[in-house]
């Protein structure tokens, strides 16, 4: 039976500018002569134009990266070949002949499926993912493991993954040569797992998955481990458990915009447009994914020249020349706020957050922001270069605020609702405990407060009018929570949201008081007049 290997393709798809198009011609007419043959191109070369077809990797990789160093935006795609010949692959404990078709089947339709749930795909059916069915037993499997194998499947099928899987492994104890019992149990197992990501238990997910992984290591399992990692903040992880699927062949769009997010947060814009647009080749659309792929065109455009700064817990990118002095400033405002707001919200990250310095006249046509807007954090904080100088206390309450986000949505894996997100973020600029009361009652004095409800989506959707009493009545609520029962009860409800739970589940079982009576006797005494 032949076997495949994979060669690649390097495709040209444009220049980031006029000089990105002249200094990509050059080199390609220059190639090192190690590097193979002078390639010709003119201005007026019809793109996407392929550069090399049945490369290698490493080269196509080598390639690659000096054209995006030129400004080019290029993708390096997998080609499948025959090779007859091969001999079959080694078989190890690790890796057993699984019922193939099944196998691919089951991956495509749980992948497909969490898509549209989550808006990647459009949406063909149901919100929730499919379920993958592992198949019943086989003739010759002993009458003990046939019956925990065939219980299993009518397990996963209702939805009740943890029982199928503690069958099938007590089947797998008592009959370890049985193939079809390790591919039903990988099935099993990524469905968990799907469930578990859904519900916000990542780190259950994970394991879930590395345990599917020990038995077979299929691009879909590793694509569903990197987006877990990535959506618990475990960039490095992500990066190496989404580029292995990627090498395995995985044509998945789930891969590609999970890859795509994490080349973004390590400031990799190139990298992260080409991923979306690989993504979009295989069948991501809807208005999130289309938004999200013009936002990164967007950022790619206005920071193609920019250069990066360093410092201990942050790595700043910014416009060279005049914007270097201002860089210098916020590098150490965001140093101090690593301390002072890390020690509010109990966490000091390892990583380096990513920071981006926008010139004013750019920062709201990237963001798409309106004009109150003095800061953004969608995954790296965005500040406009707008009279920064040293000393400024309106900087330090921004950057501050920012980082405040930052923290919040690692600690909440990105589950906070904005009003409880923006209340924690102004808490966080504040100097002295409770500095930020005073202007926060006297914005909401005599105004119609809101549901909290109503302030669970973004604040930017809100009237320019209502902005301000939207941030000074989620600070209050946040004051009140923290007067009432301690930061670290907060700071308990947050890891609890971030972990699964509803926010009004963690809110009644940590404070032991429903969230509508506290907000109502809240709203009664902002609005009592004395």
């Amino acid at each position: 039976m032949p076997f495949l290997t994979t060669t690649f393709q390097l495709v040209l798809l444009g220049y980031r500018n006029d000089l990105a198009r002249e200094r990509t011609l050059s080199f390609l007419r220059n190639l090192p002569p190690d590097w193979g043959p002078a390639i010709d191109l003119y201005r007026d070369t019809p793109l996407p134009h392929v550069l090399l077809t049945d490369t290698d990797h490493e080269l196509g990789l080598r390639l690659a990266t000096e054209l995006r160093e030129r400004g080019a935006q290029v993708q390096l795609r997998g080609r499948e070949e025959q090779t007859p010949d091969a001999p079959p692959p080694t078989q190890t404990a690790r890796t057993r002949p699984f019922s193939t078709l099944l196998t691919l089947i089951a991956c495509g339709c749980l992948a497909l499926g969490w898509l549209a749930a989550t808006g990647y795909l459009k949406p063909r059916g149901p919100a929730l993912p499919p379920i993958a069915q592992p198949q019943l037993a086989a003739p010759g499997i002993p009458m003990q493991q046939h019956h925990l194998n065939d219980e299993a499947v009518q397990l996963n099928a209702s939805g009740q993954f943890e029982e199928a899987a503690i069958r099938l492994r007590a089947a797998i104890e008592n009959a370890p040569d049985e193939d079809v019992i390790y591919a039903n149990l990988v099935v099993v197992l990524r469905n968990w797992a799907v469930a578990e990501i859904n519900a916000g238990r990542l780190q259950t997910a994970i394991e879930l998955i590395e345990e599917a992984l020990d038995i077979d290591e299929d691009p879909s399992l590793l694509a569903l481990l990197g987006v877990a990692q990535q959506r618990l903040g475990d960039w490095h992880d992500a990066e190496e458990s989404l580029q292995r699927a990627v090498e395995l062949g995985t044509s998945d769009p789930m891969a590609f915009v999970a890859l795509g997010r994490v080349y973004r947060q390590q400031g990799d814009q190139q990298g992260a447009v080409e991923m979306y647009q690989r993504a979009r080749e295989s069948g991501a659309s809807g208005p999130e994914f289309a938004t999200m792929l013009e936002r990164l065109e967007r950022e790619l455009d206005a920071e193609w020249d920019f250069v990066d700064l360093s410092t201990p817990h942050f790595r700043l990118s910014f416009a060279n020349g005049e914007d270097q002095v201002a860089a210098q400033v916020v590098s150490a405002v965001l140093e101090e706020s690593y301390f002072t707001v890390g020690r509010k919200l109990d966490l000091f990250p390892e990583s380096a957050t990513e920071v981006v310095l926008y010139a004013s006249e750019d920062f709201h046509e990237v963001t798409q922001t309106p004009d109150w807007t003095g800061g953004v954090y969608d995954g790296r904080i965005k500040l406009p270069v707008r009279g920064i100088q040293h000393g400024s206390a309106l900087l330090q309450r921004t950057v501050r605020h920012e980082y405040g986000h930052v923290l919040v949505t690692r600690i909440g894996n990105g589950r906070i609702p904005v009003w409880l997100n923006e209340g924690i973020a102004i808490w966080a600029e504040e100097e002295e405990d409770g500095d930020r009361e005073a202007w926060a009652e006297s914005t909401i004095a005599g105004r119609r407060l809101f549901n909290l409800s109503e302030l669970i989506p973004p604040f930017t959707r809100l009237p320019a009018d209502r902005v301000q009493v939207a941030y000074a009545q989620s600070y209050l609520t946040v004051r009140a929570i923290l007067d009432e029962y301690g930061d670290r009860r907060l700071l308990d409800v947050l890891r609890s949201t971030g972990l699964g739970d509803p926010l009004a589940t963690a809110f009644e079982s940590v404070l032991s008081t429903r969230l509508a009576d506290f907000e109502g006797a809240l709203i009664t005494e902002l609005t009592r007049v004395d």
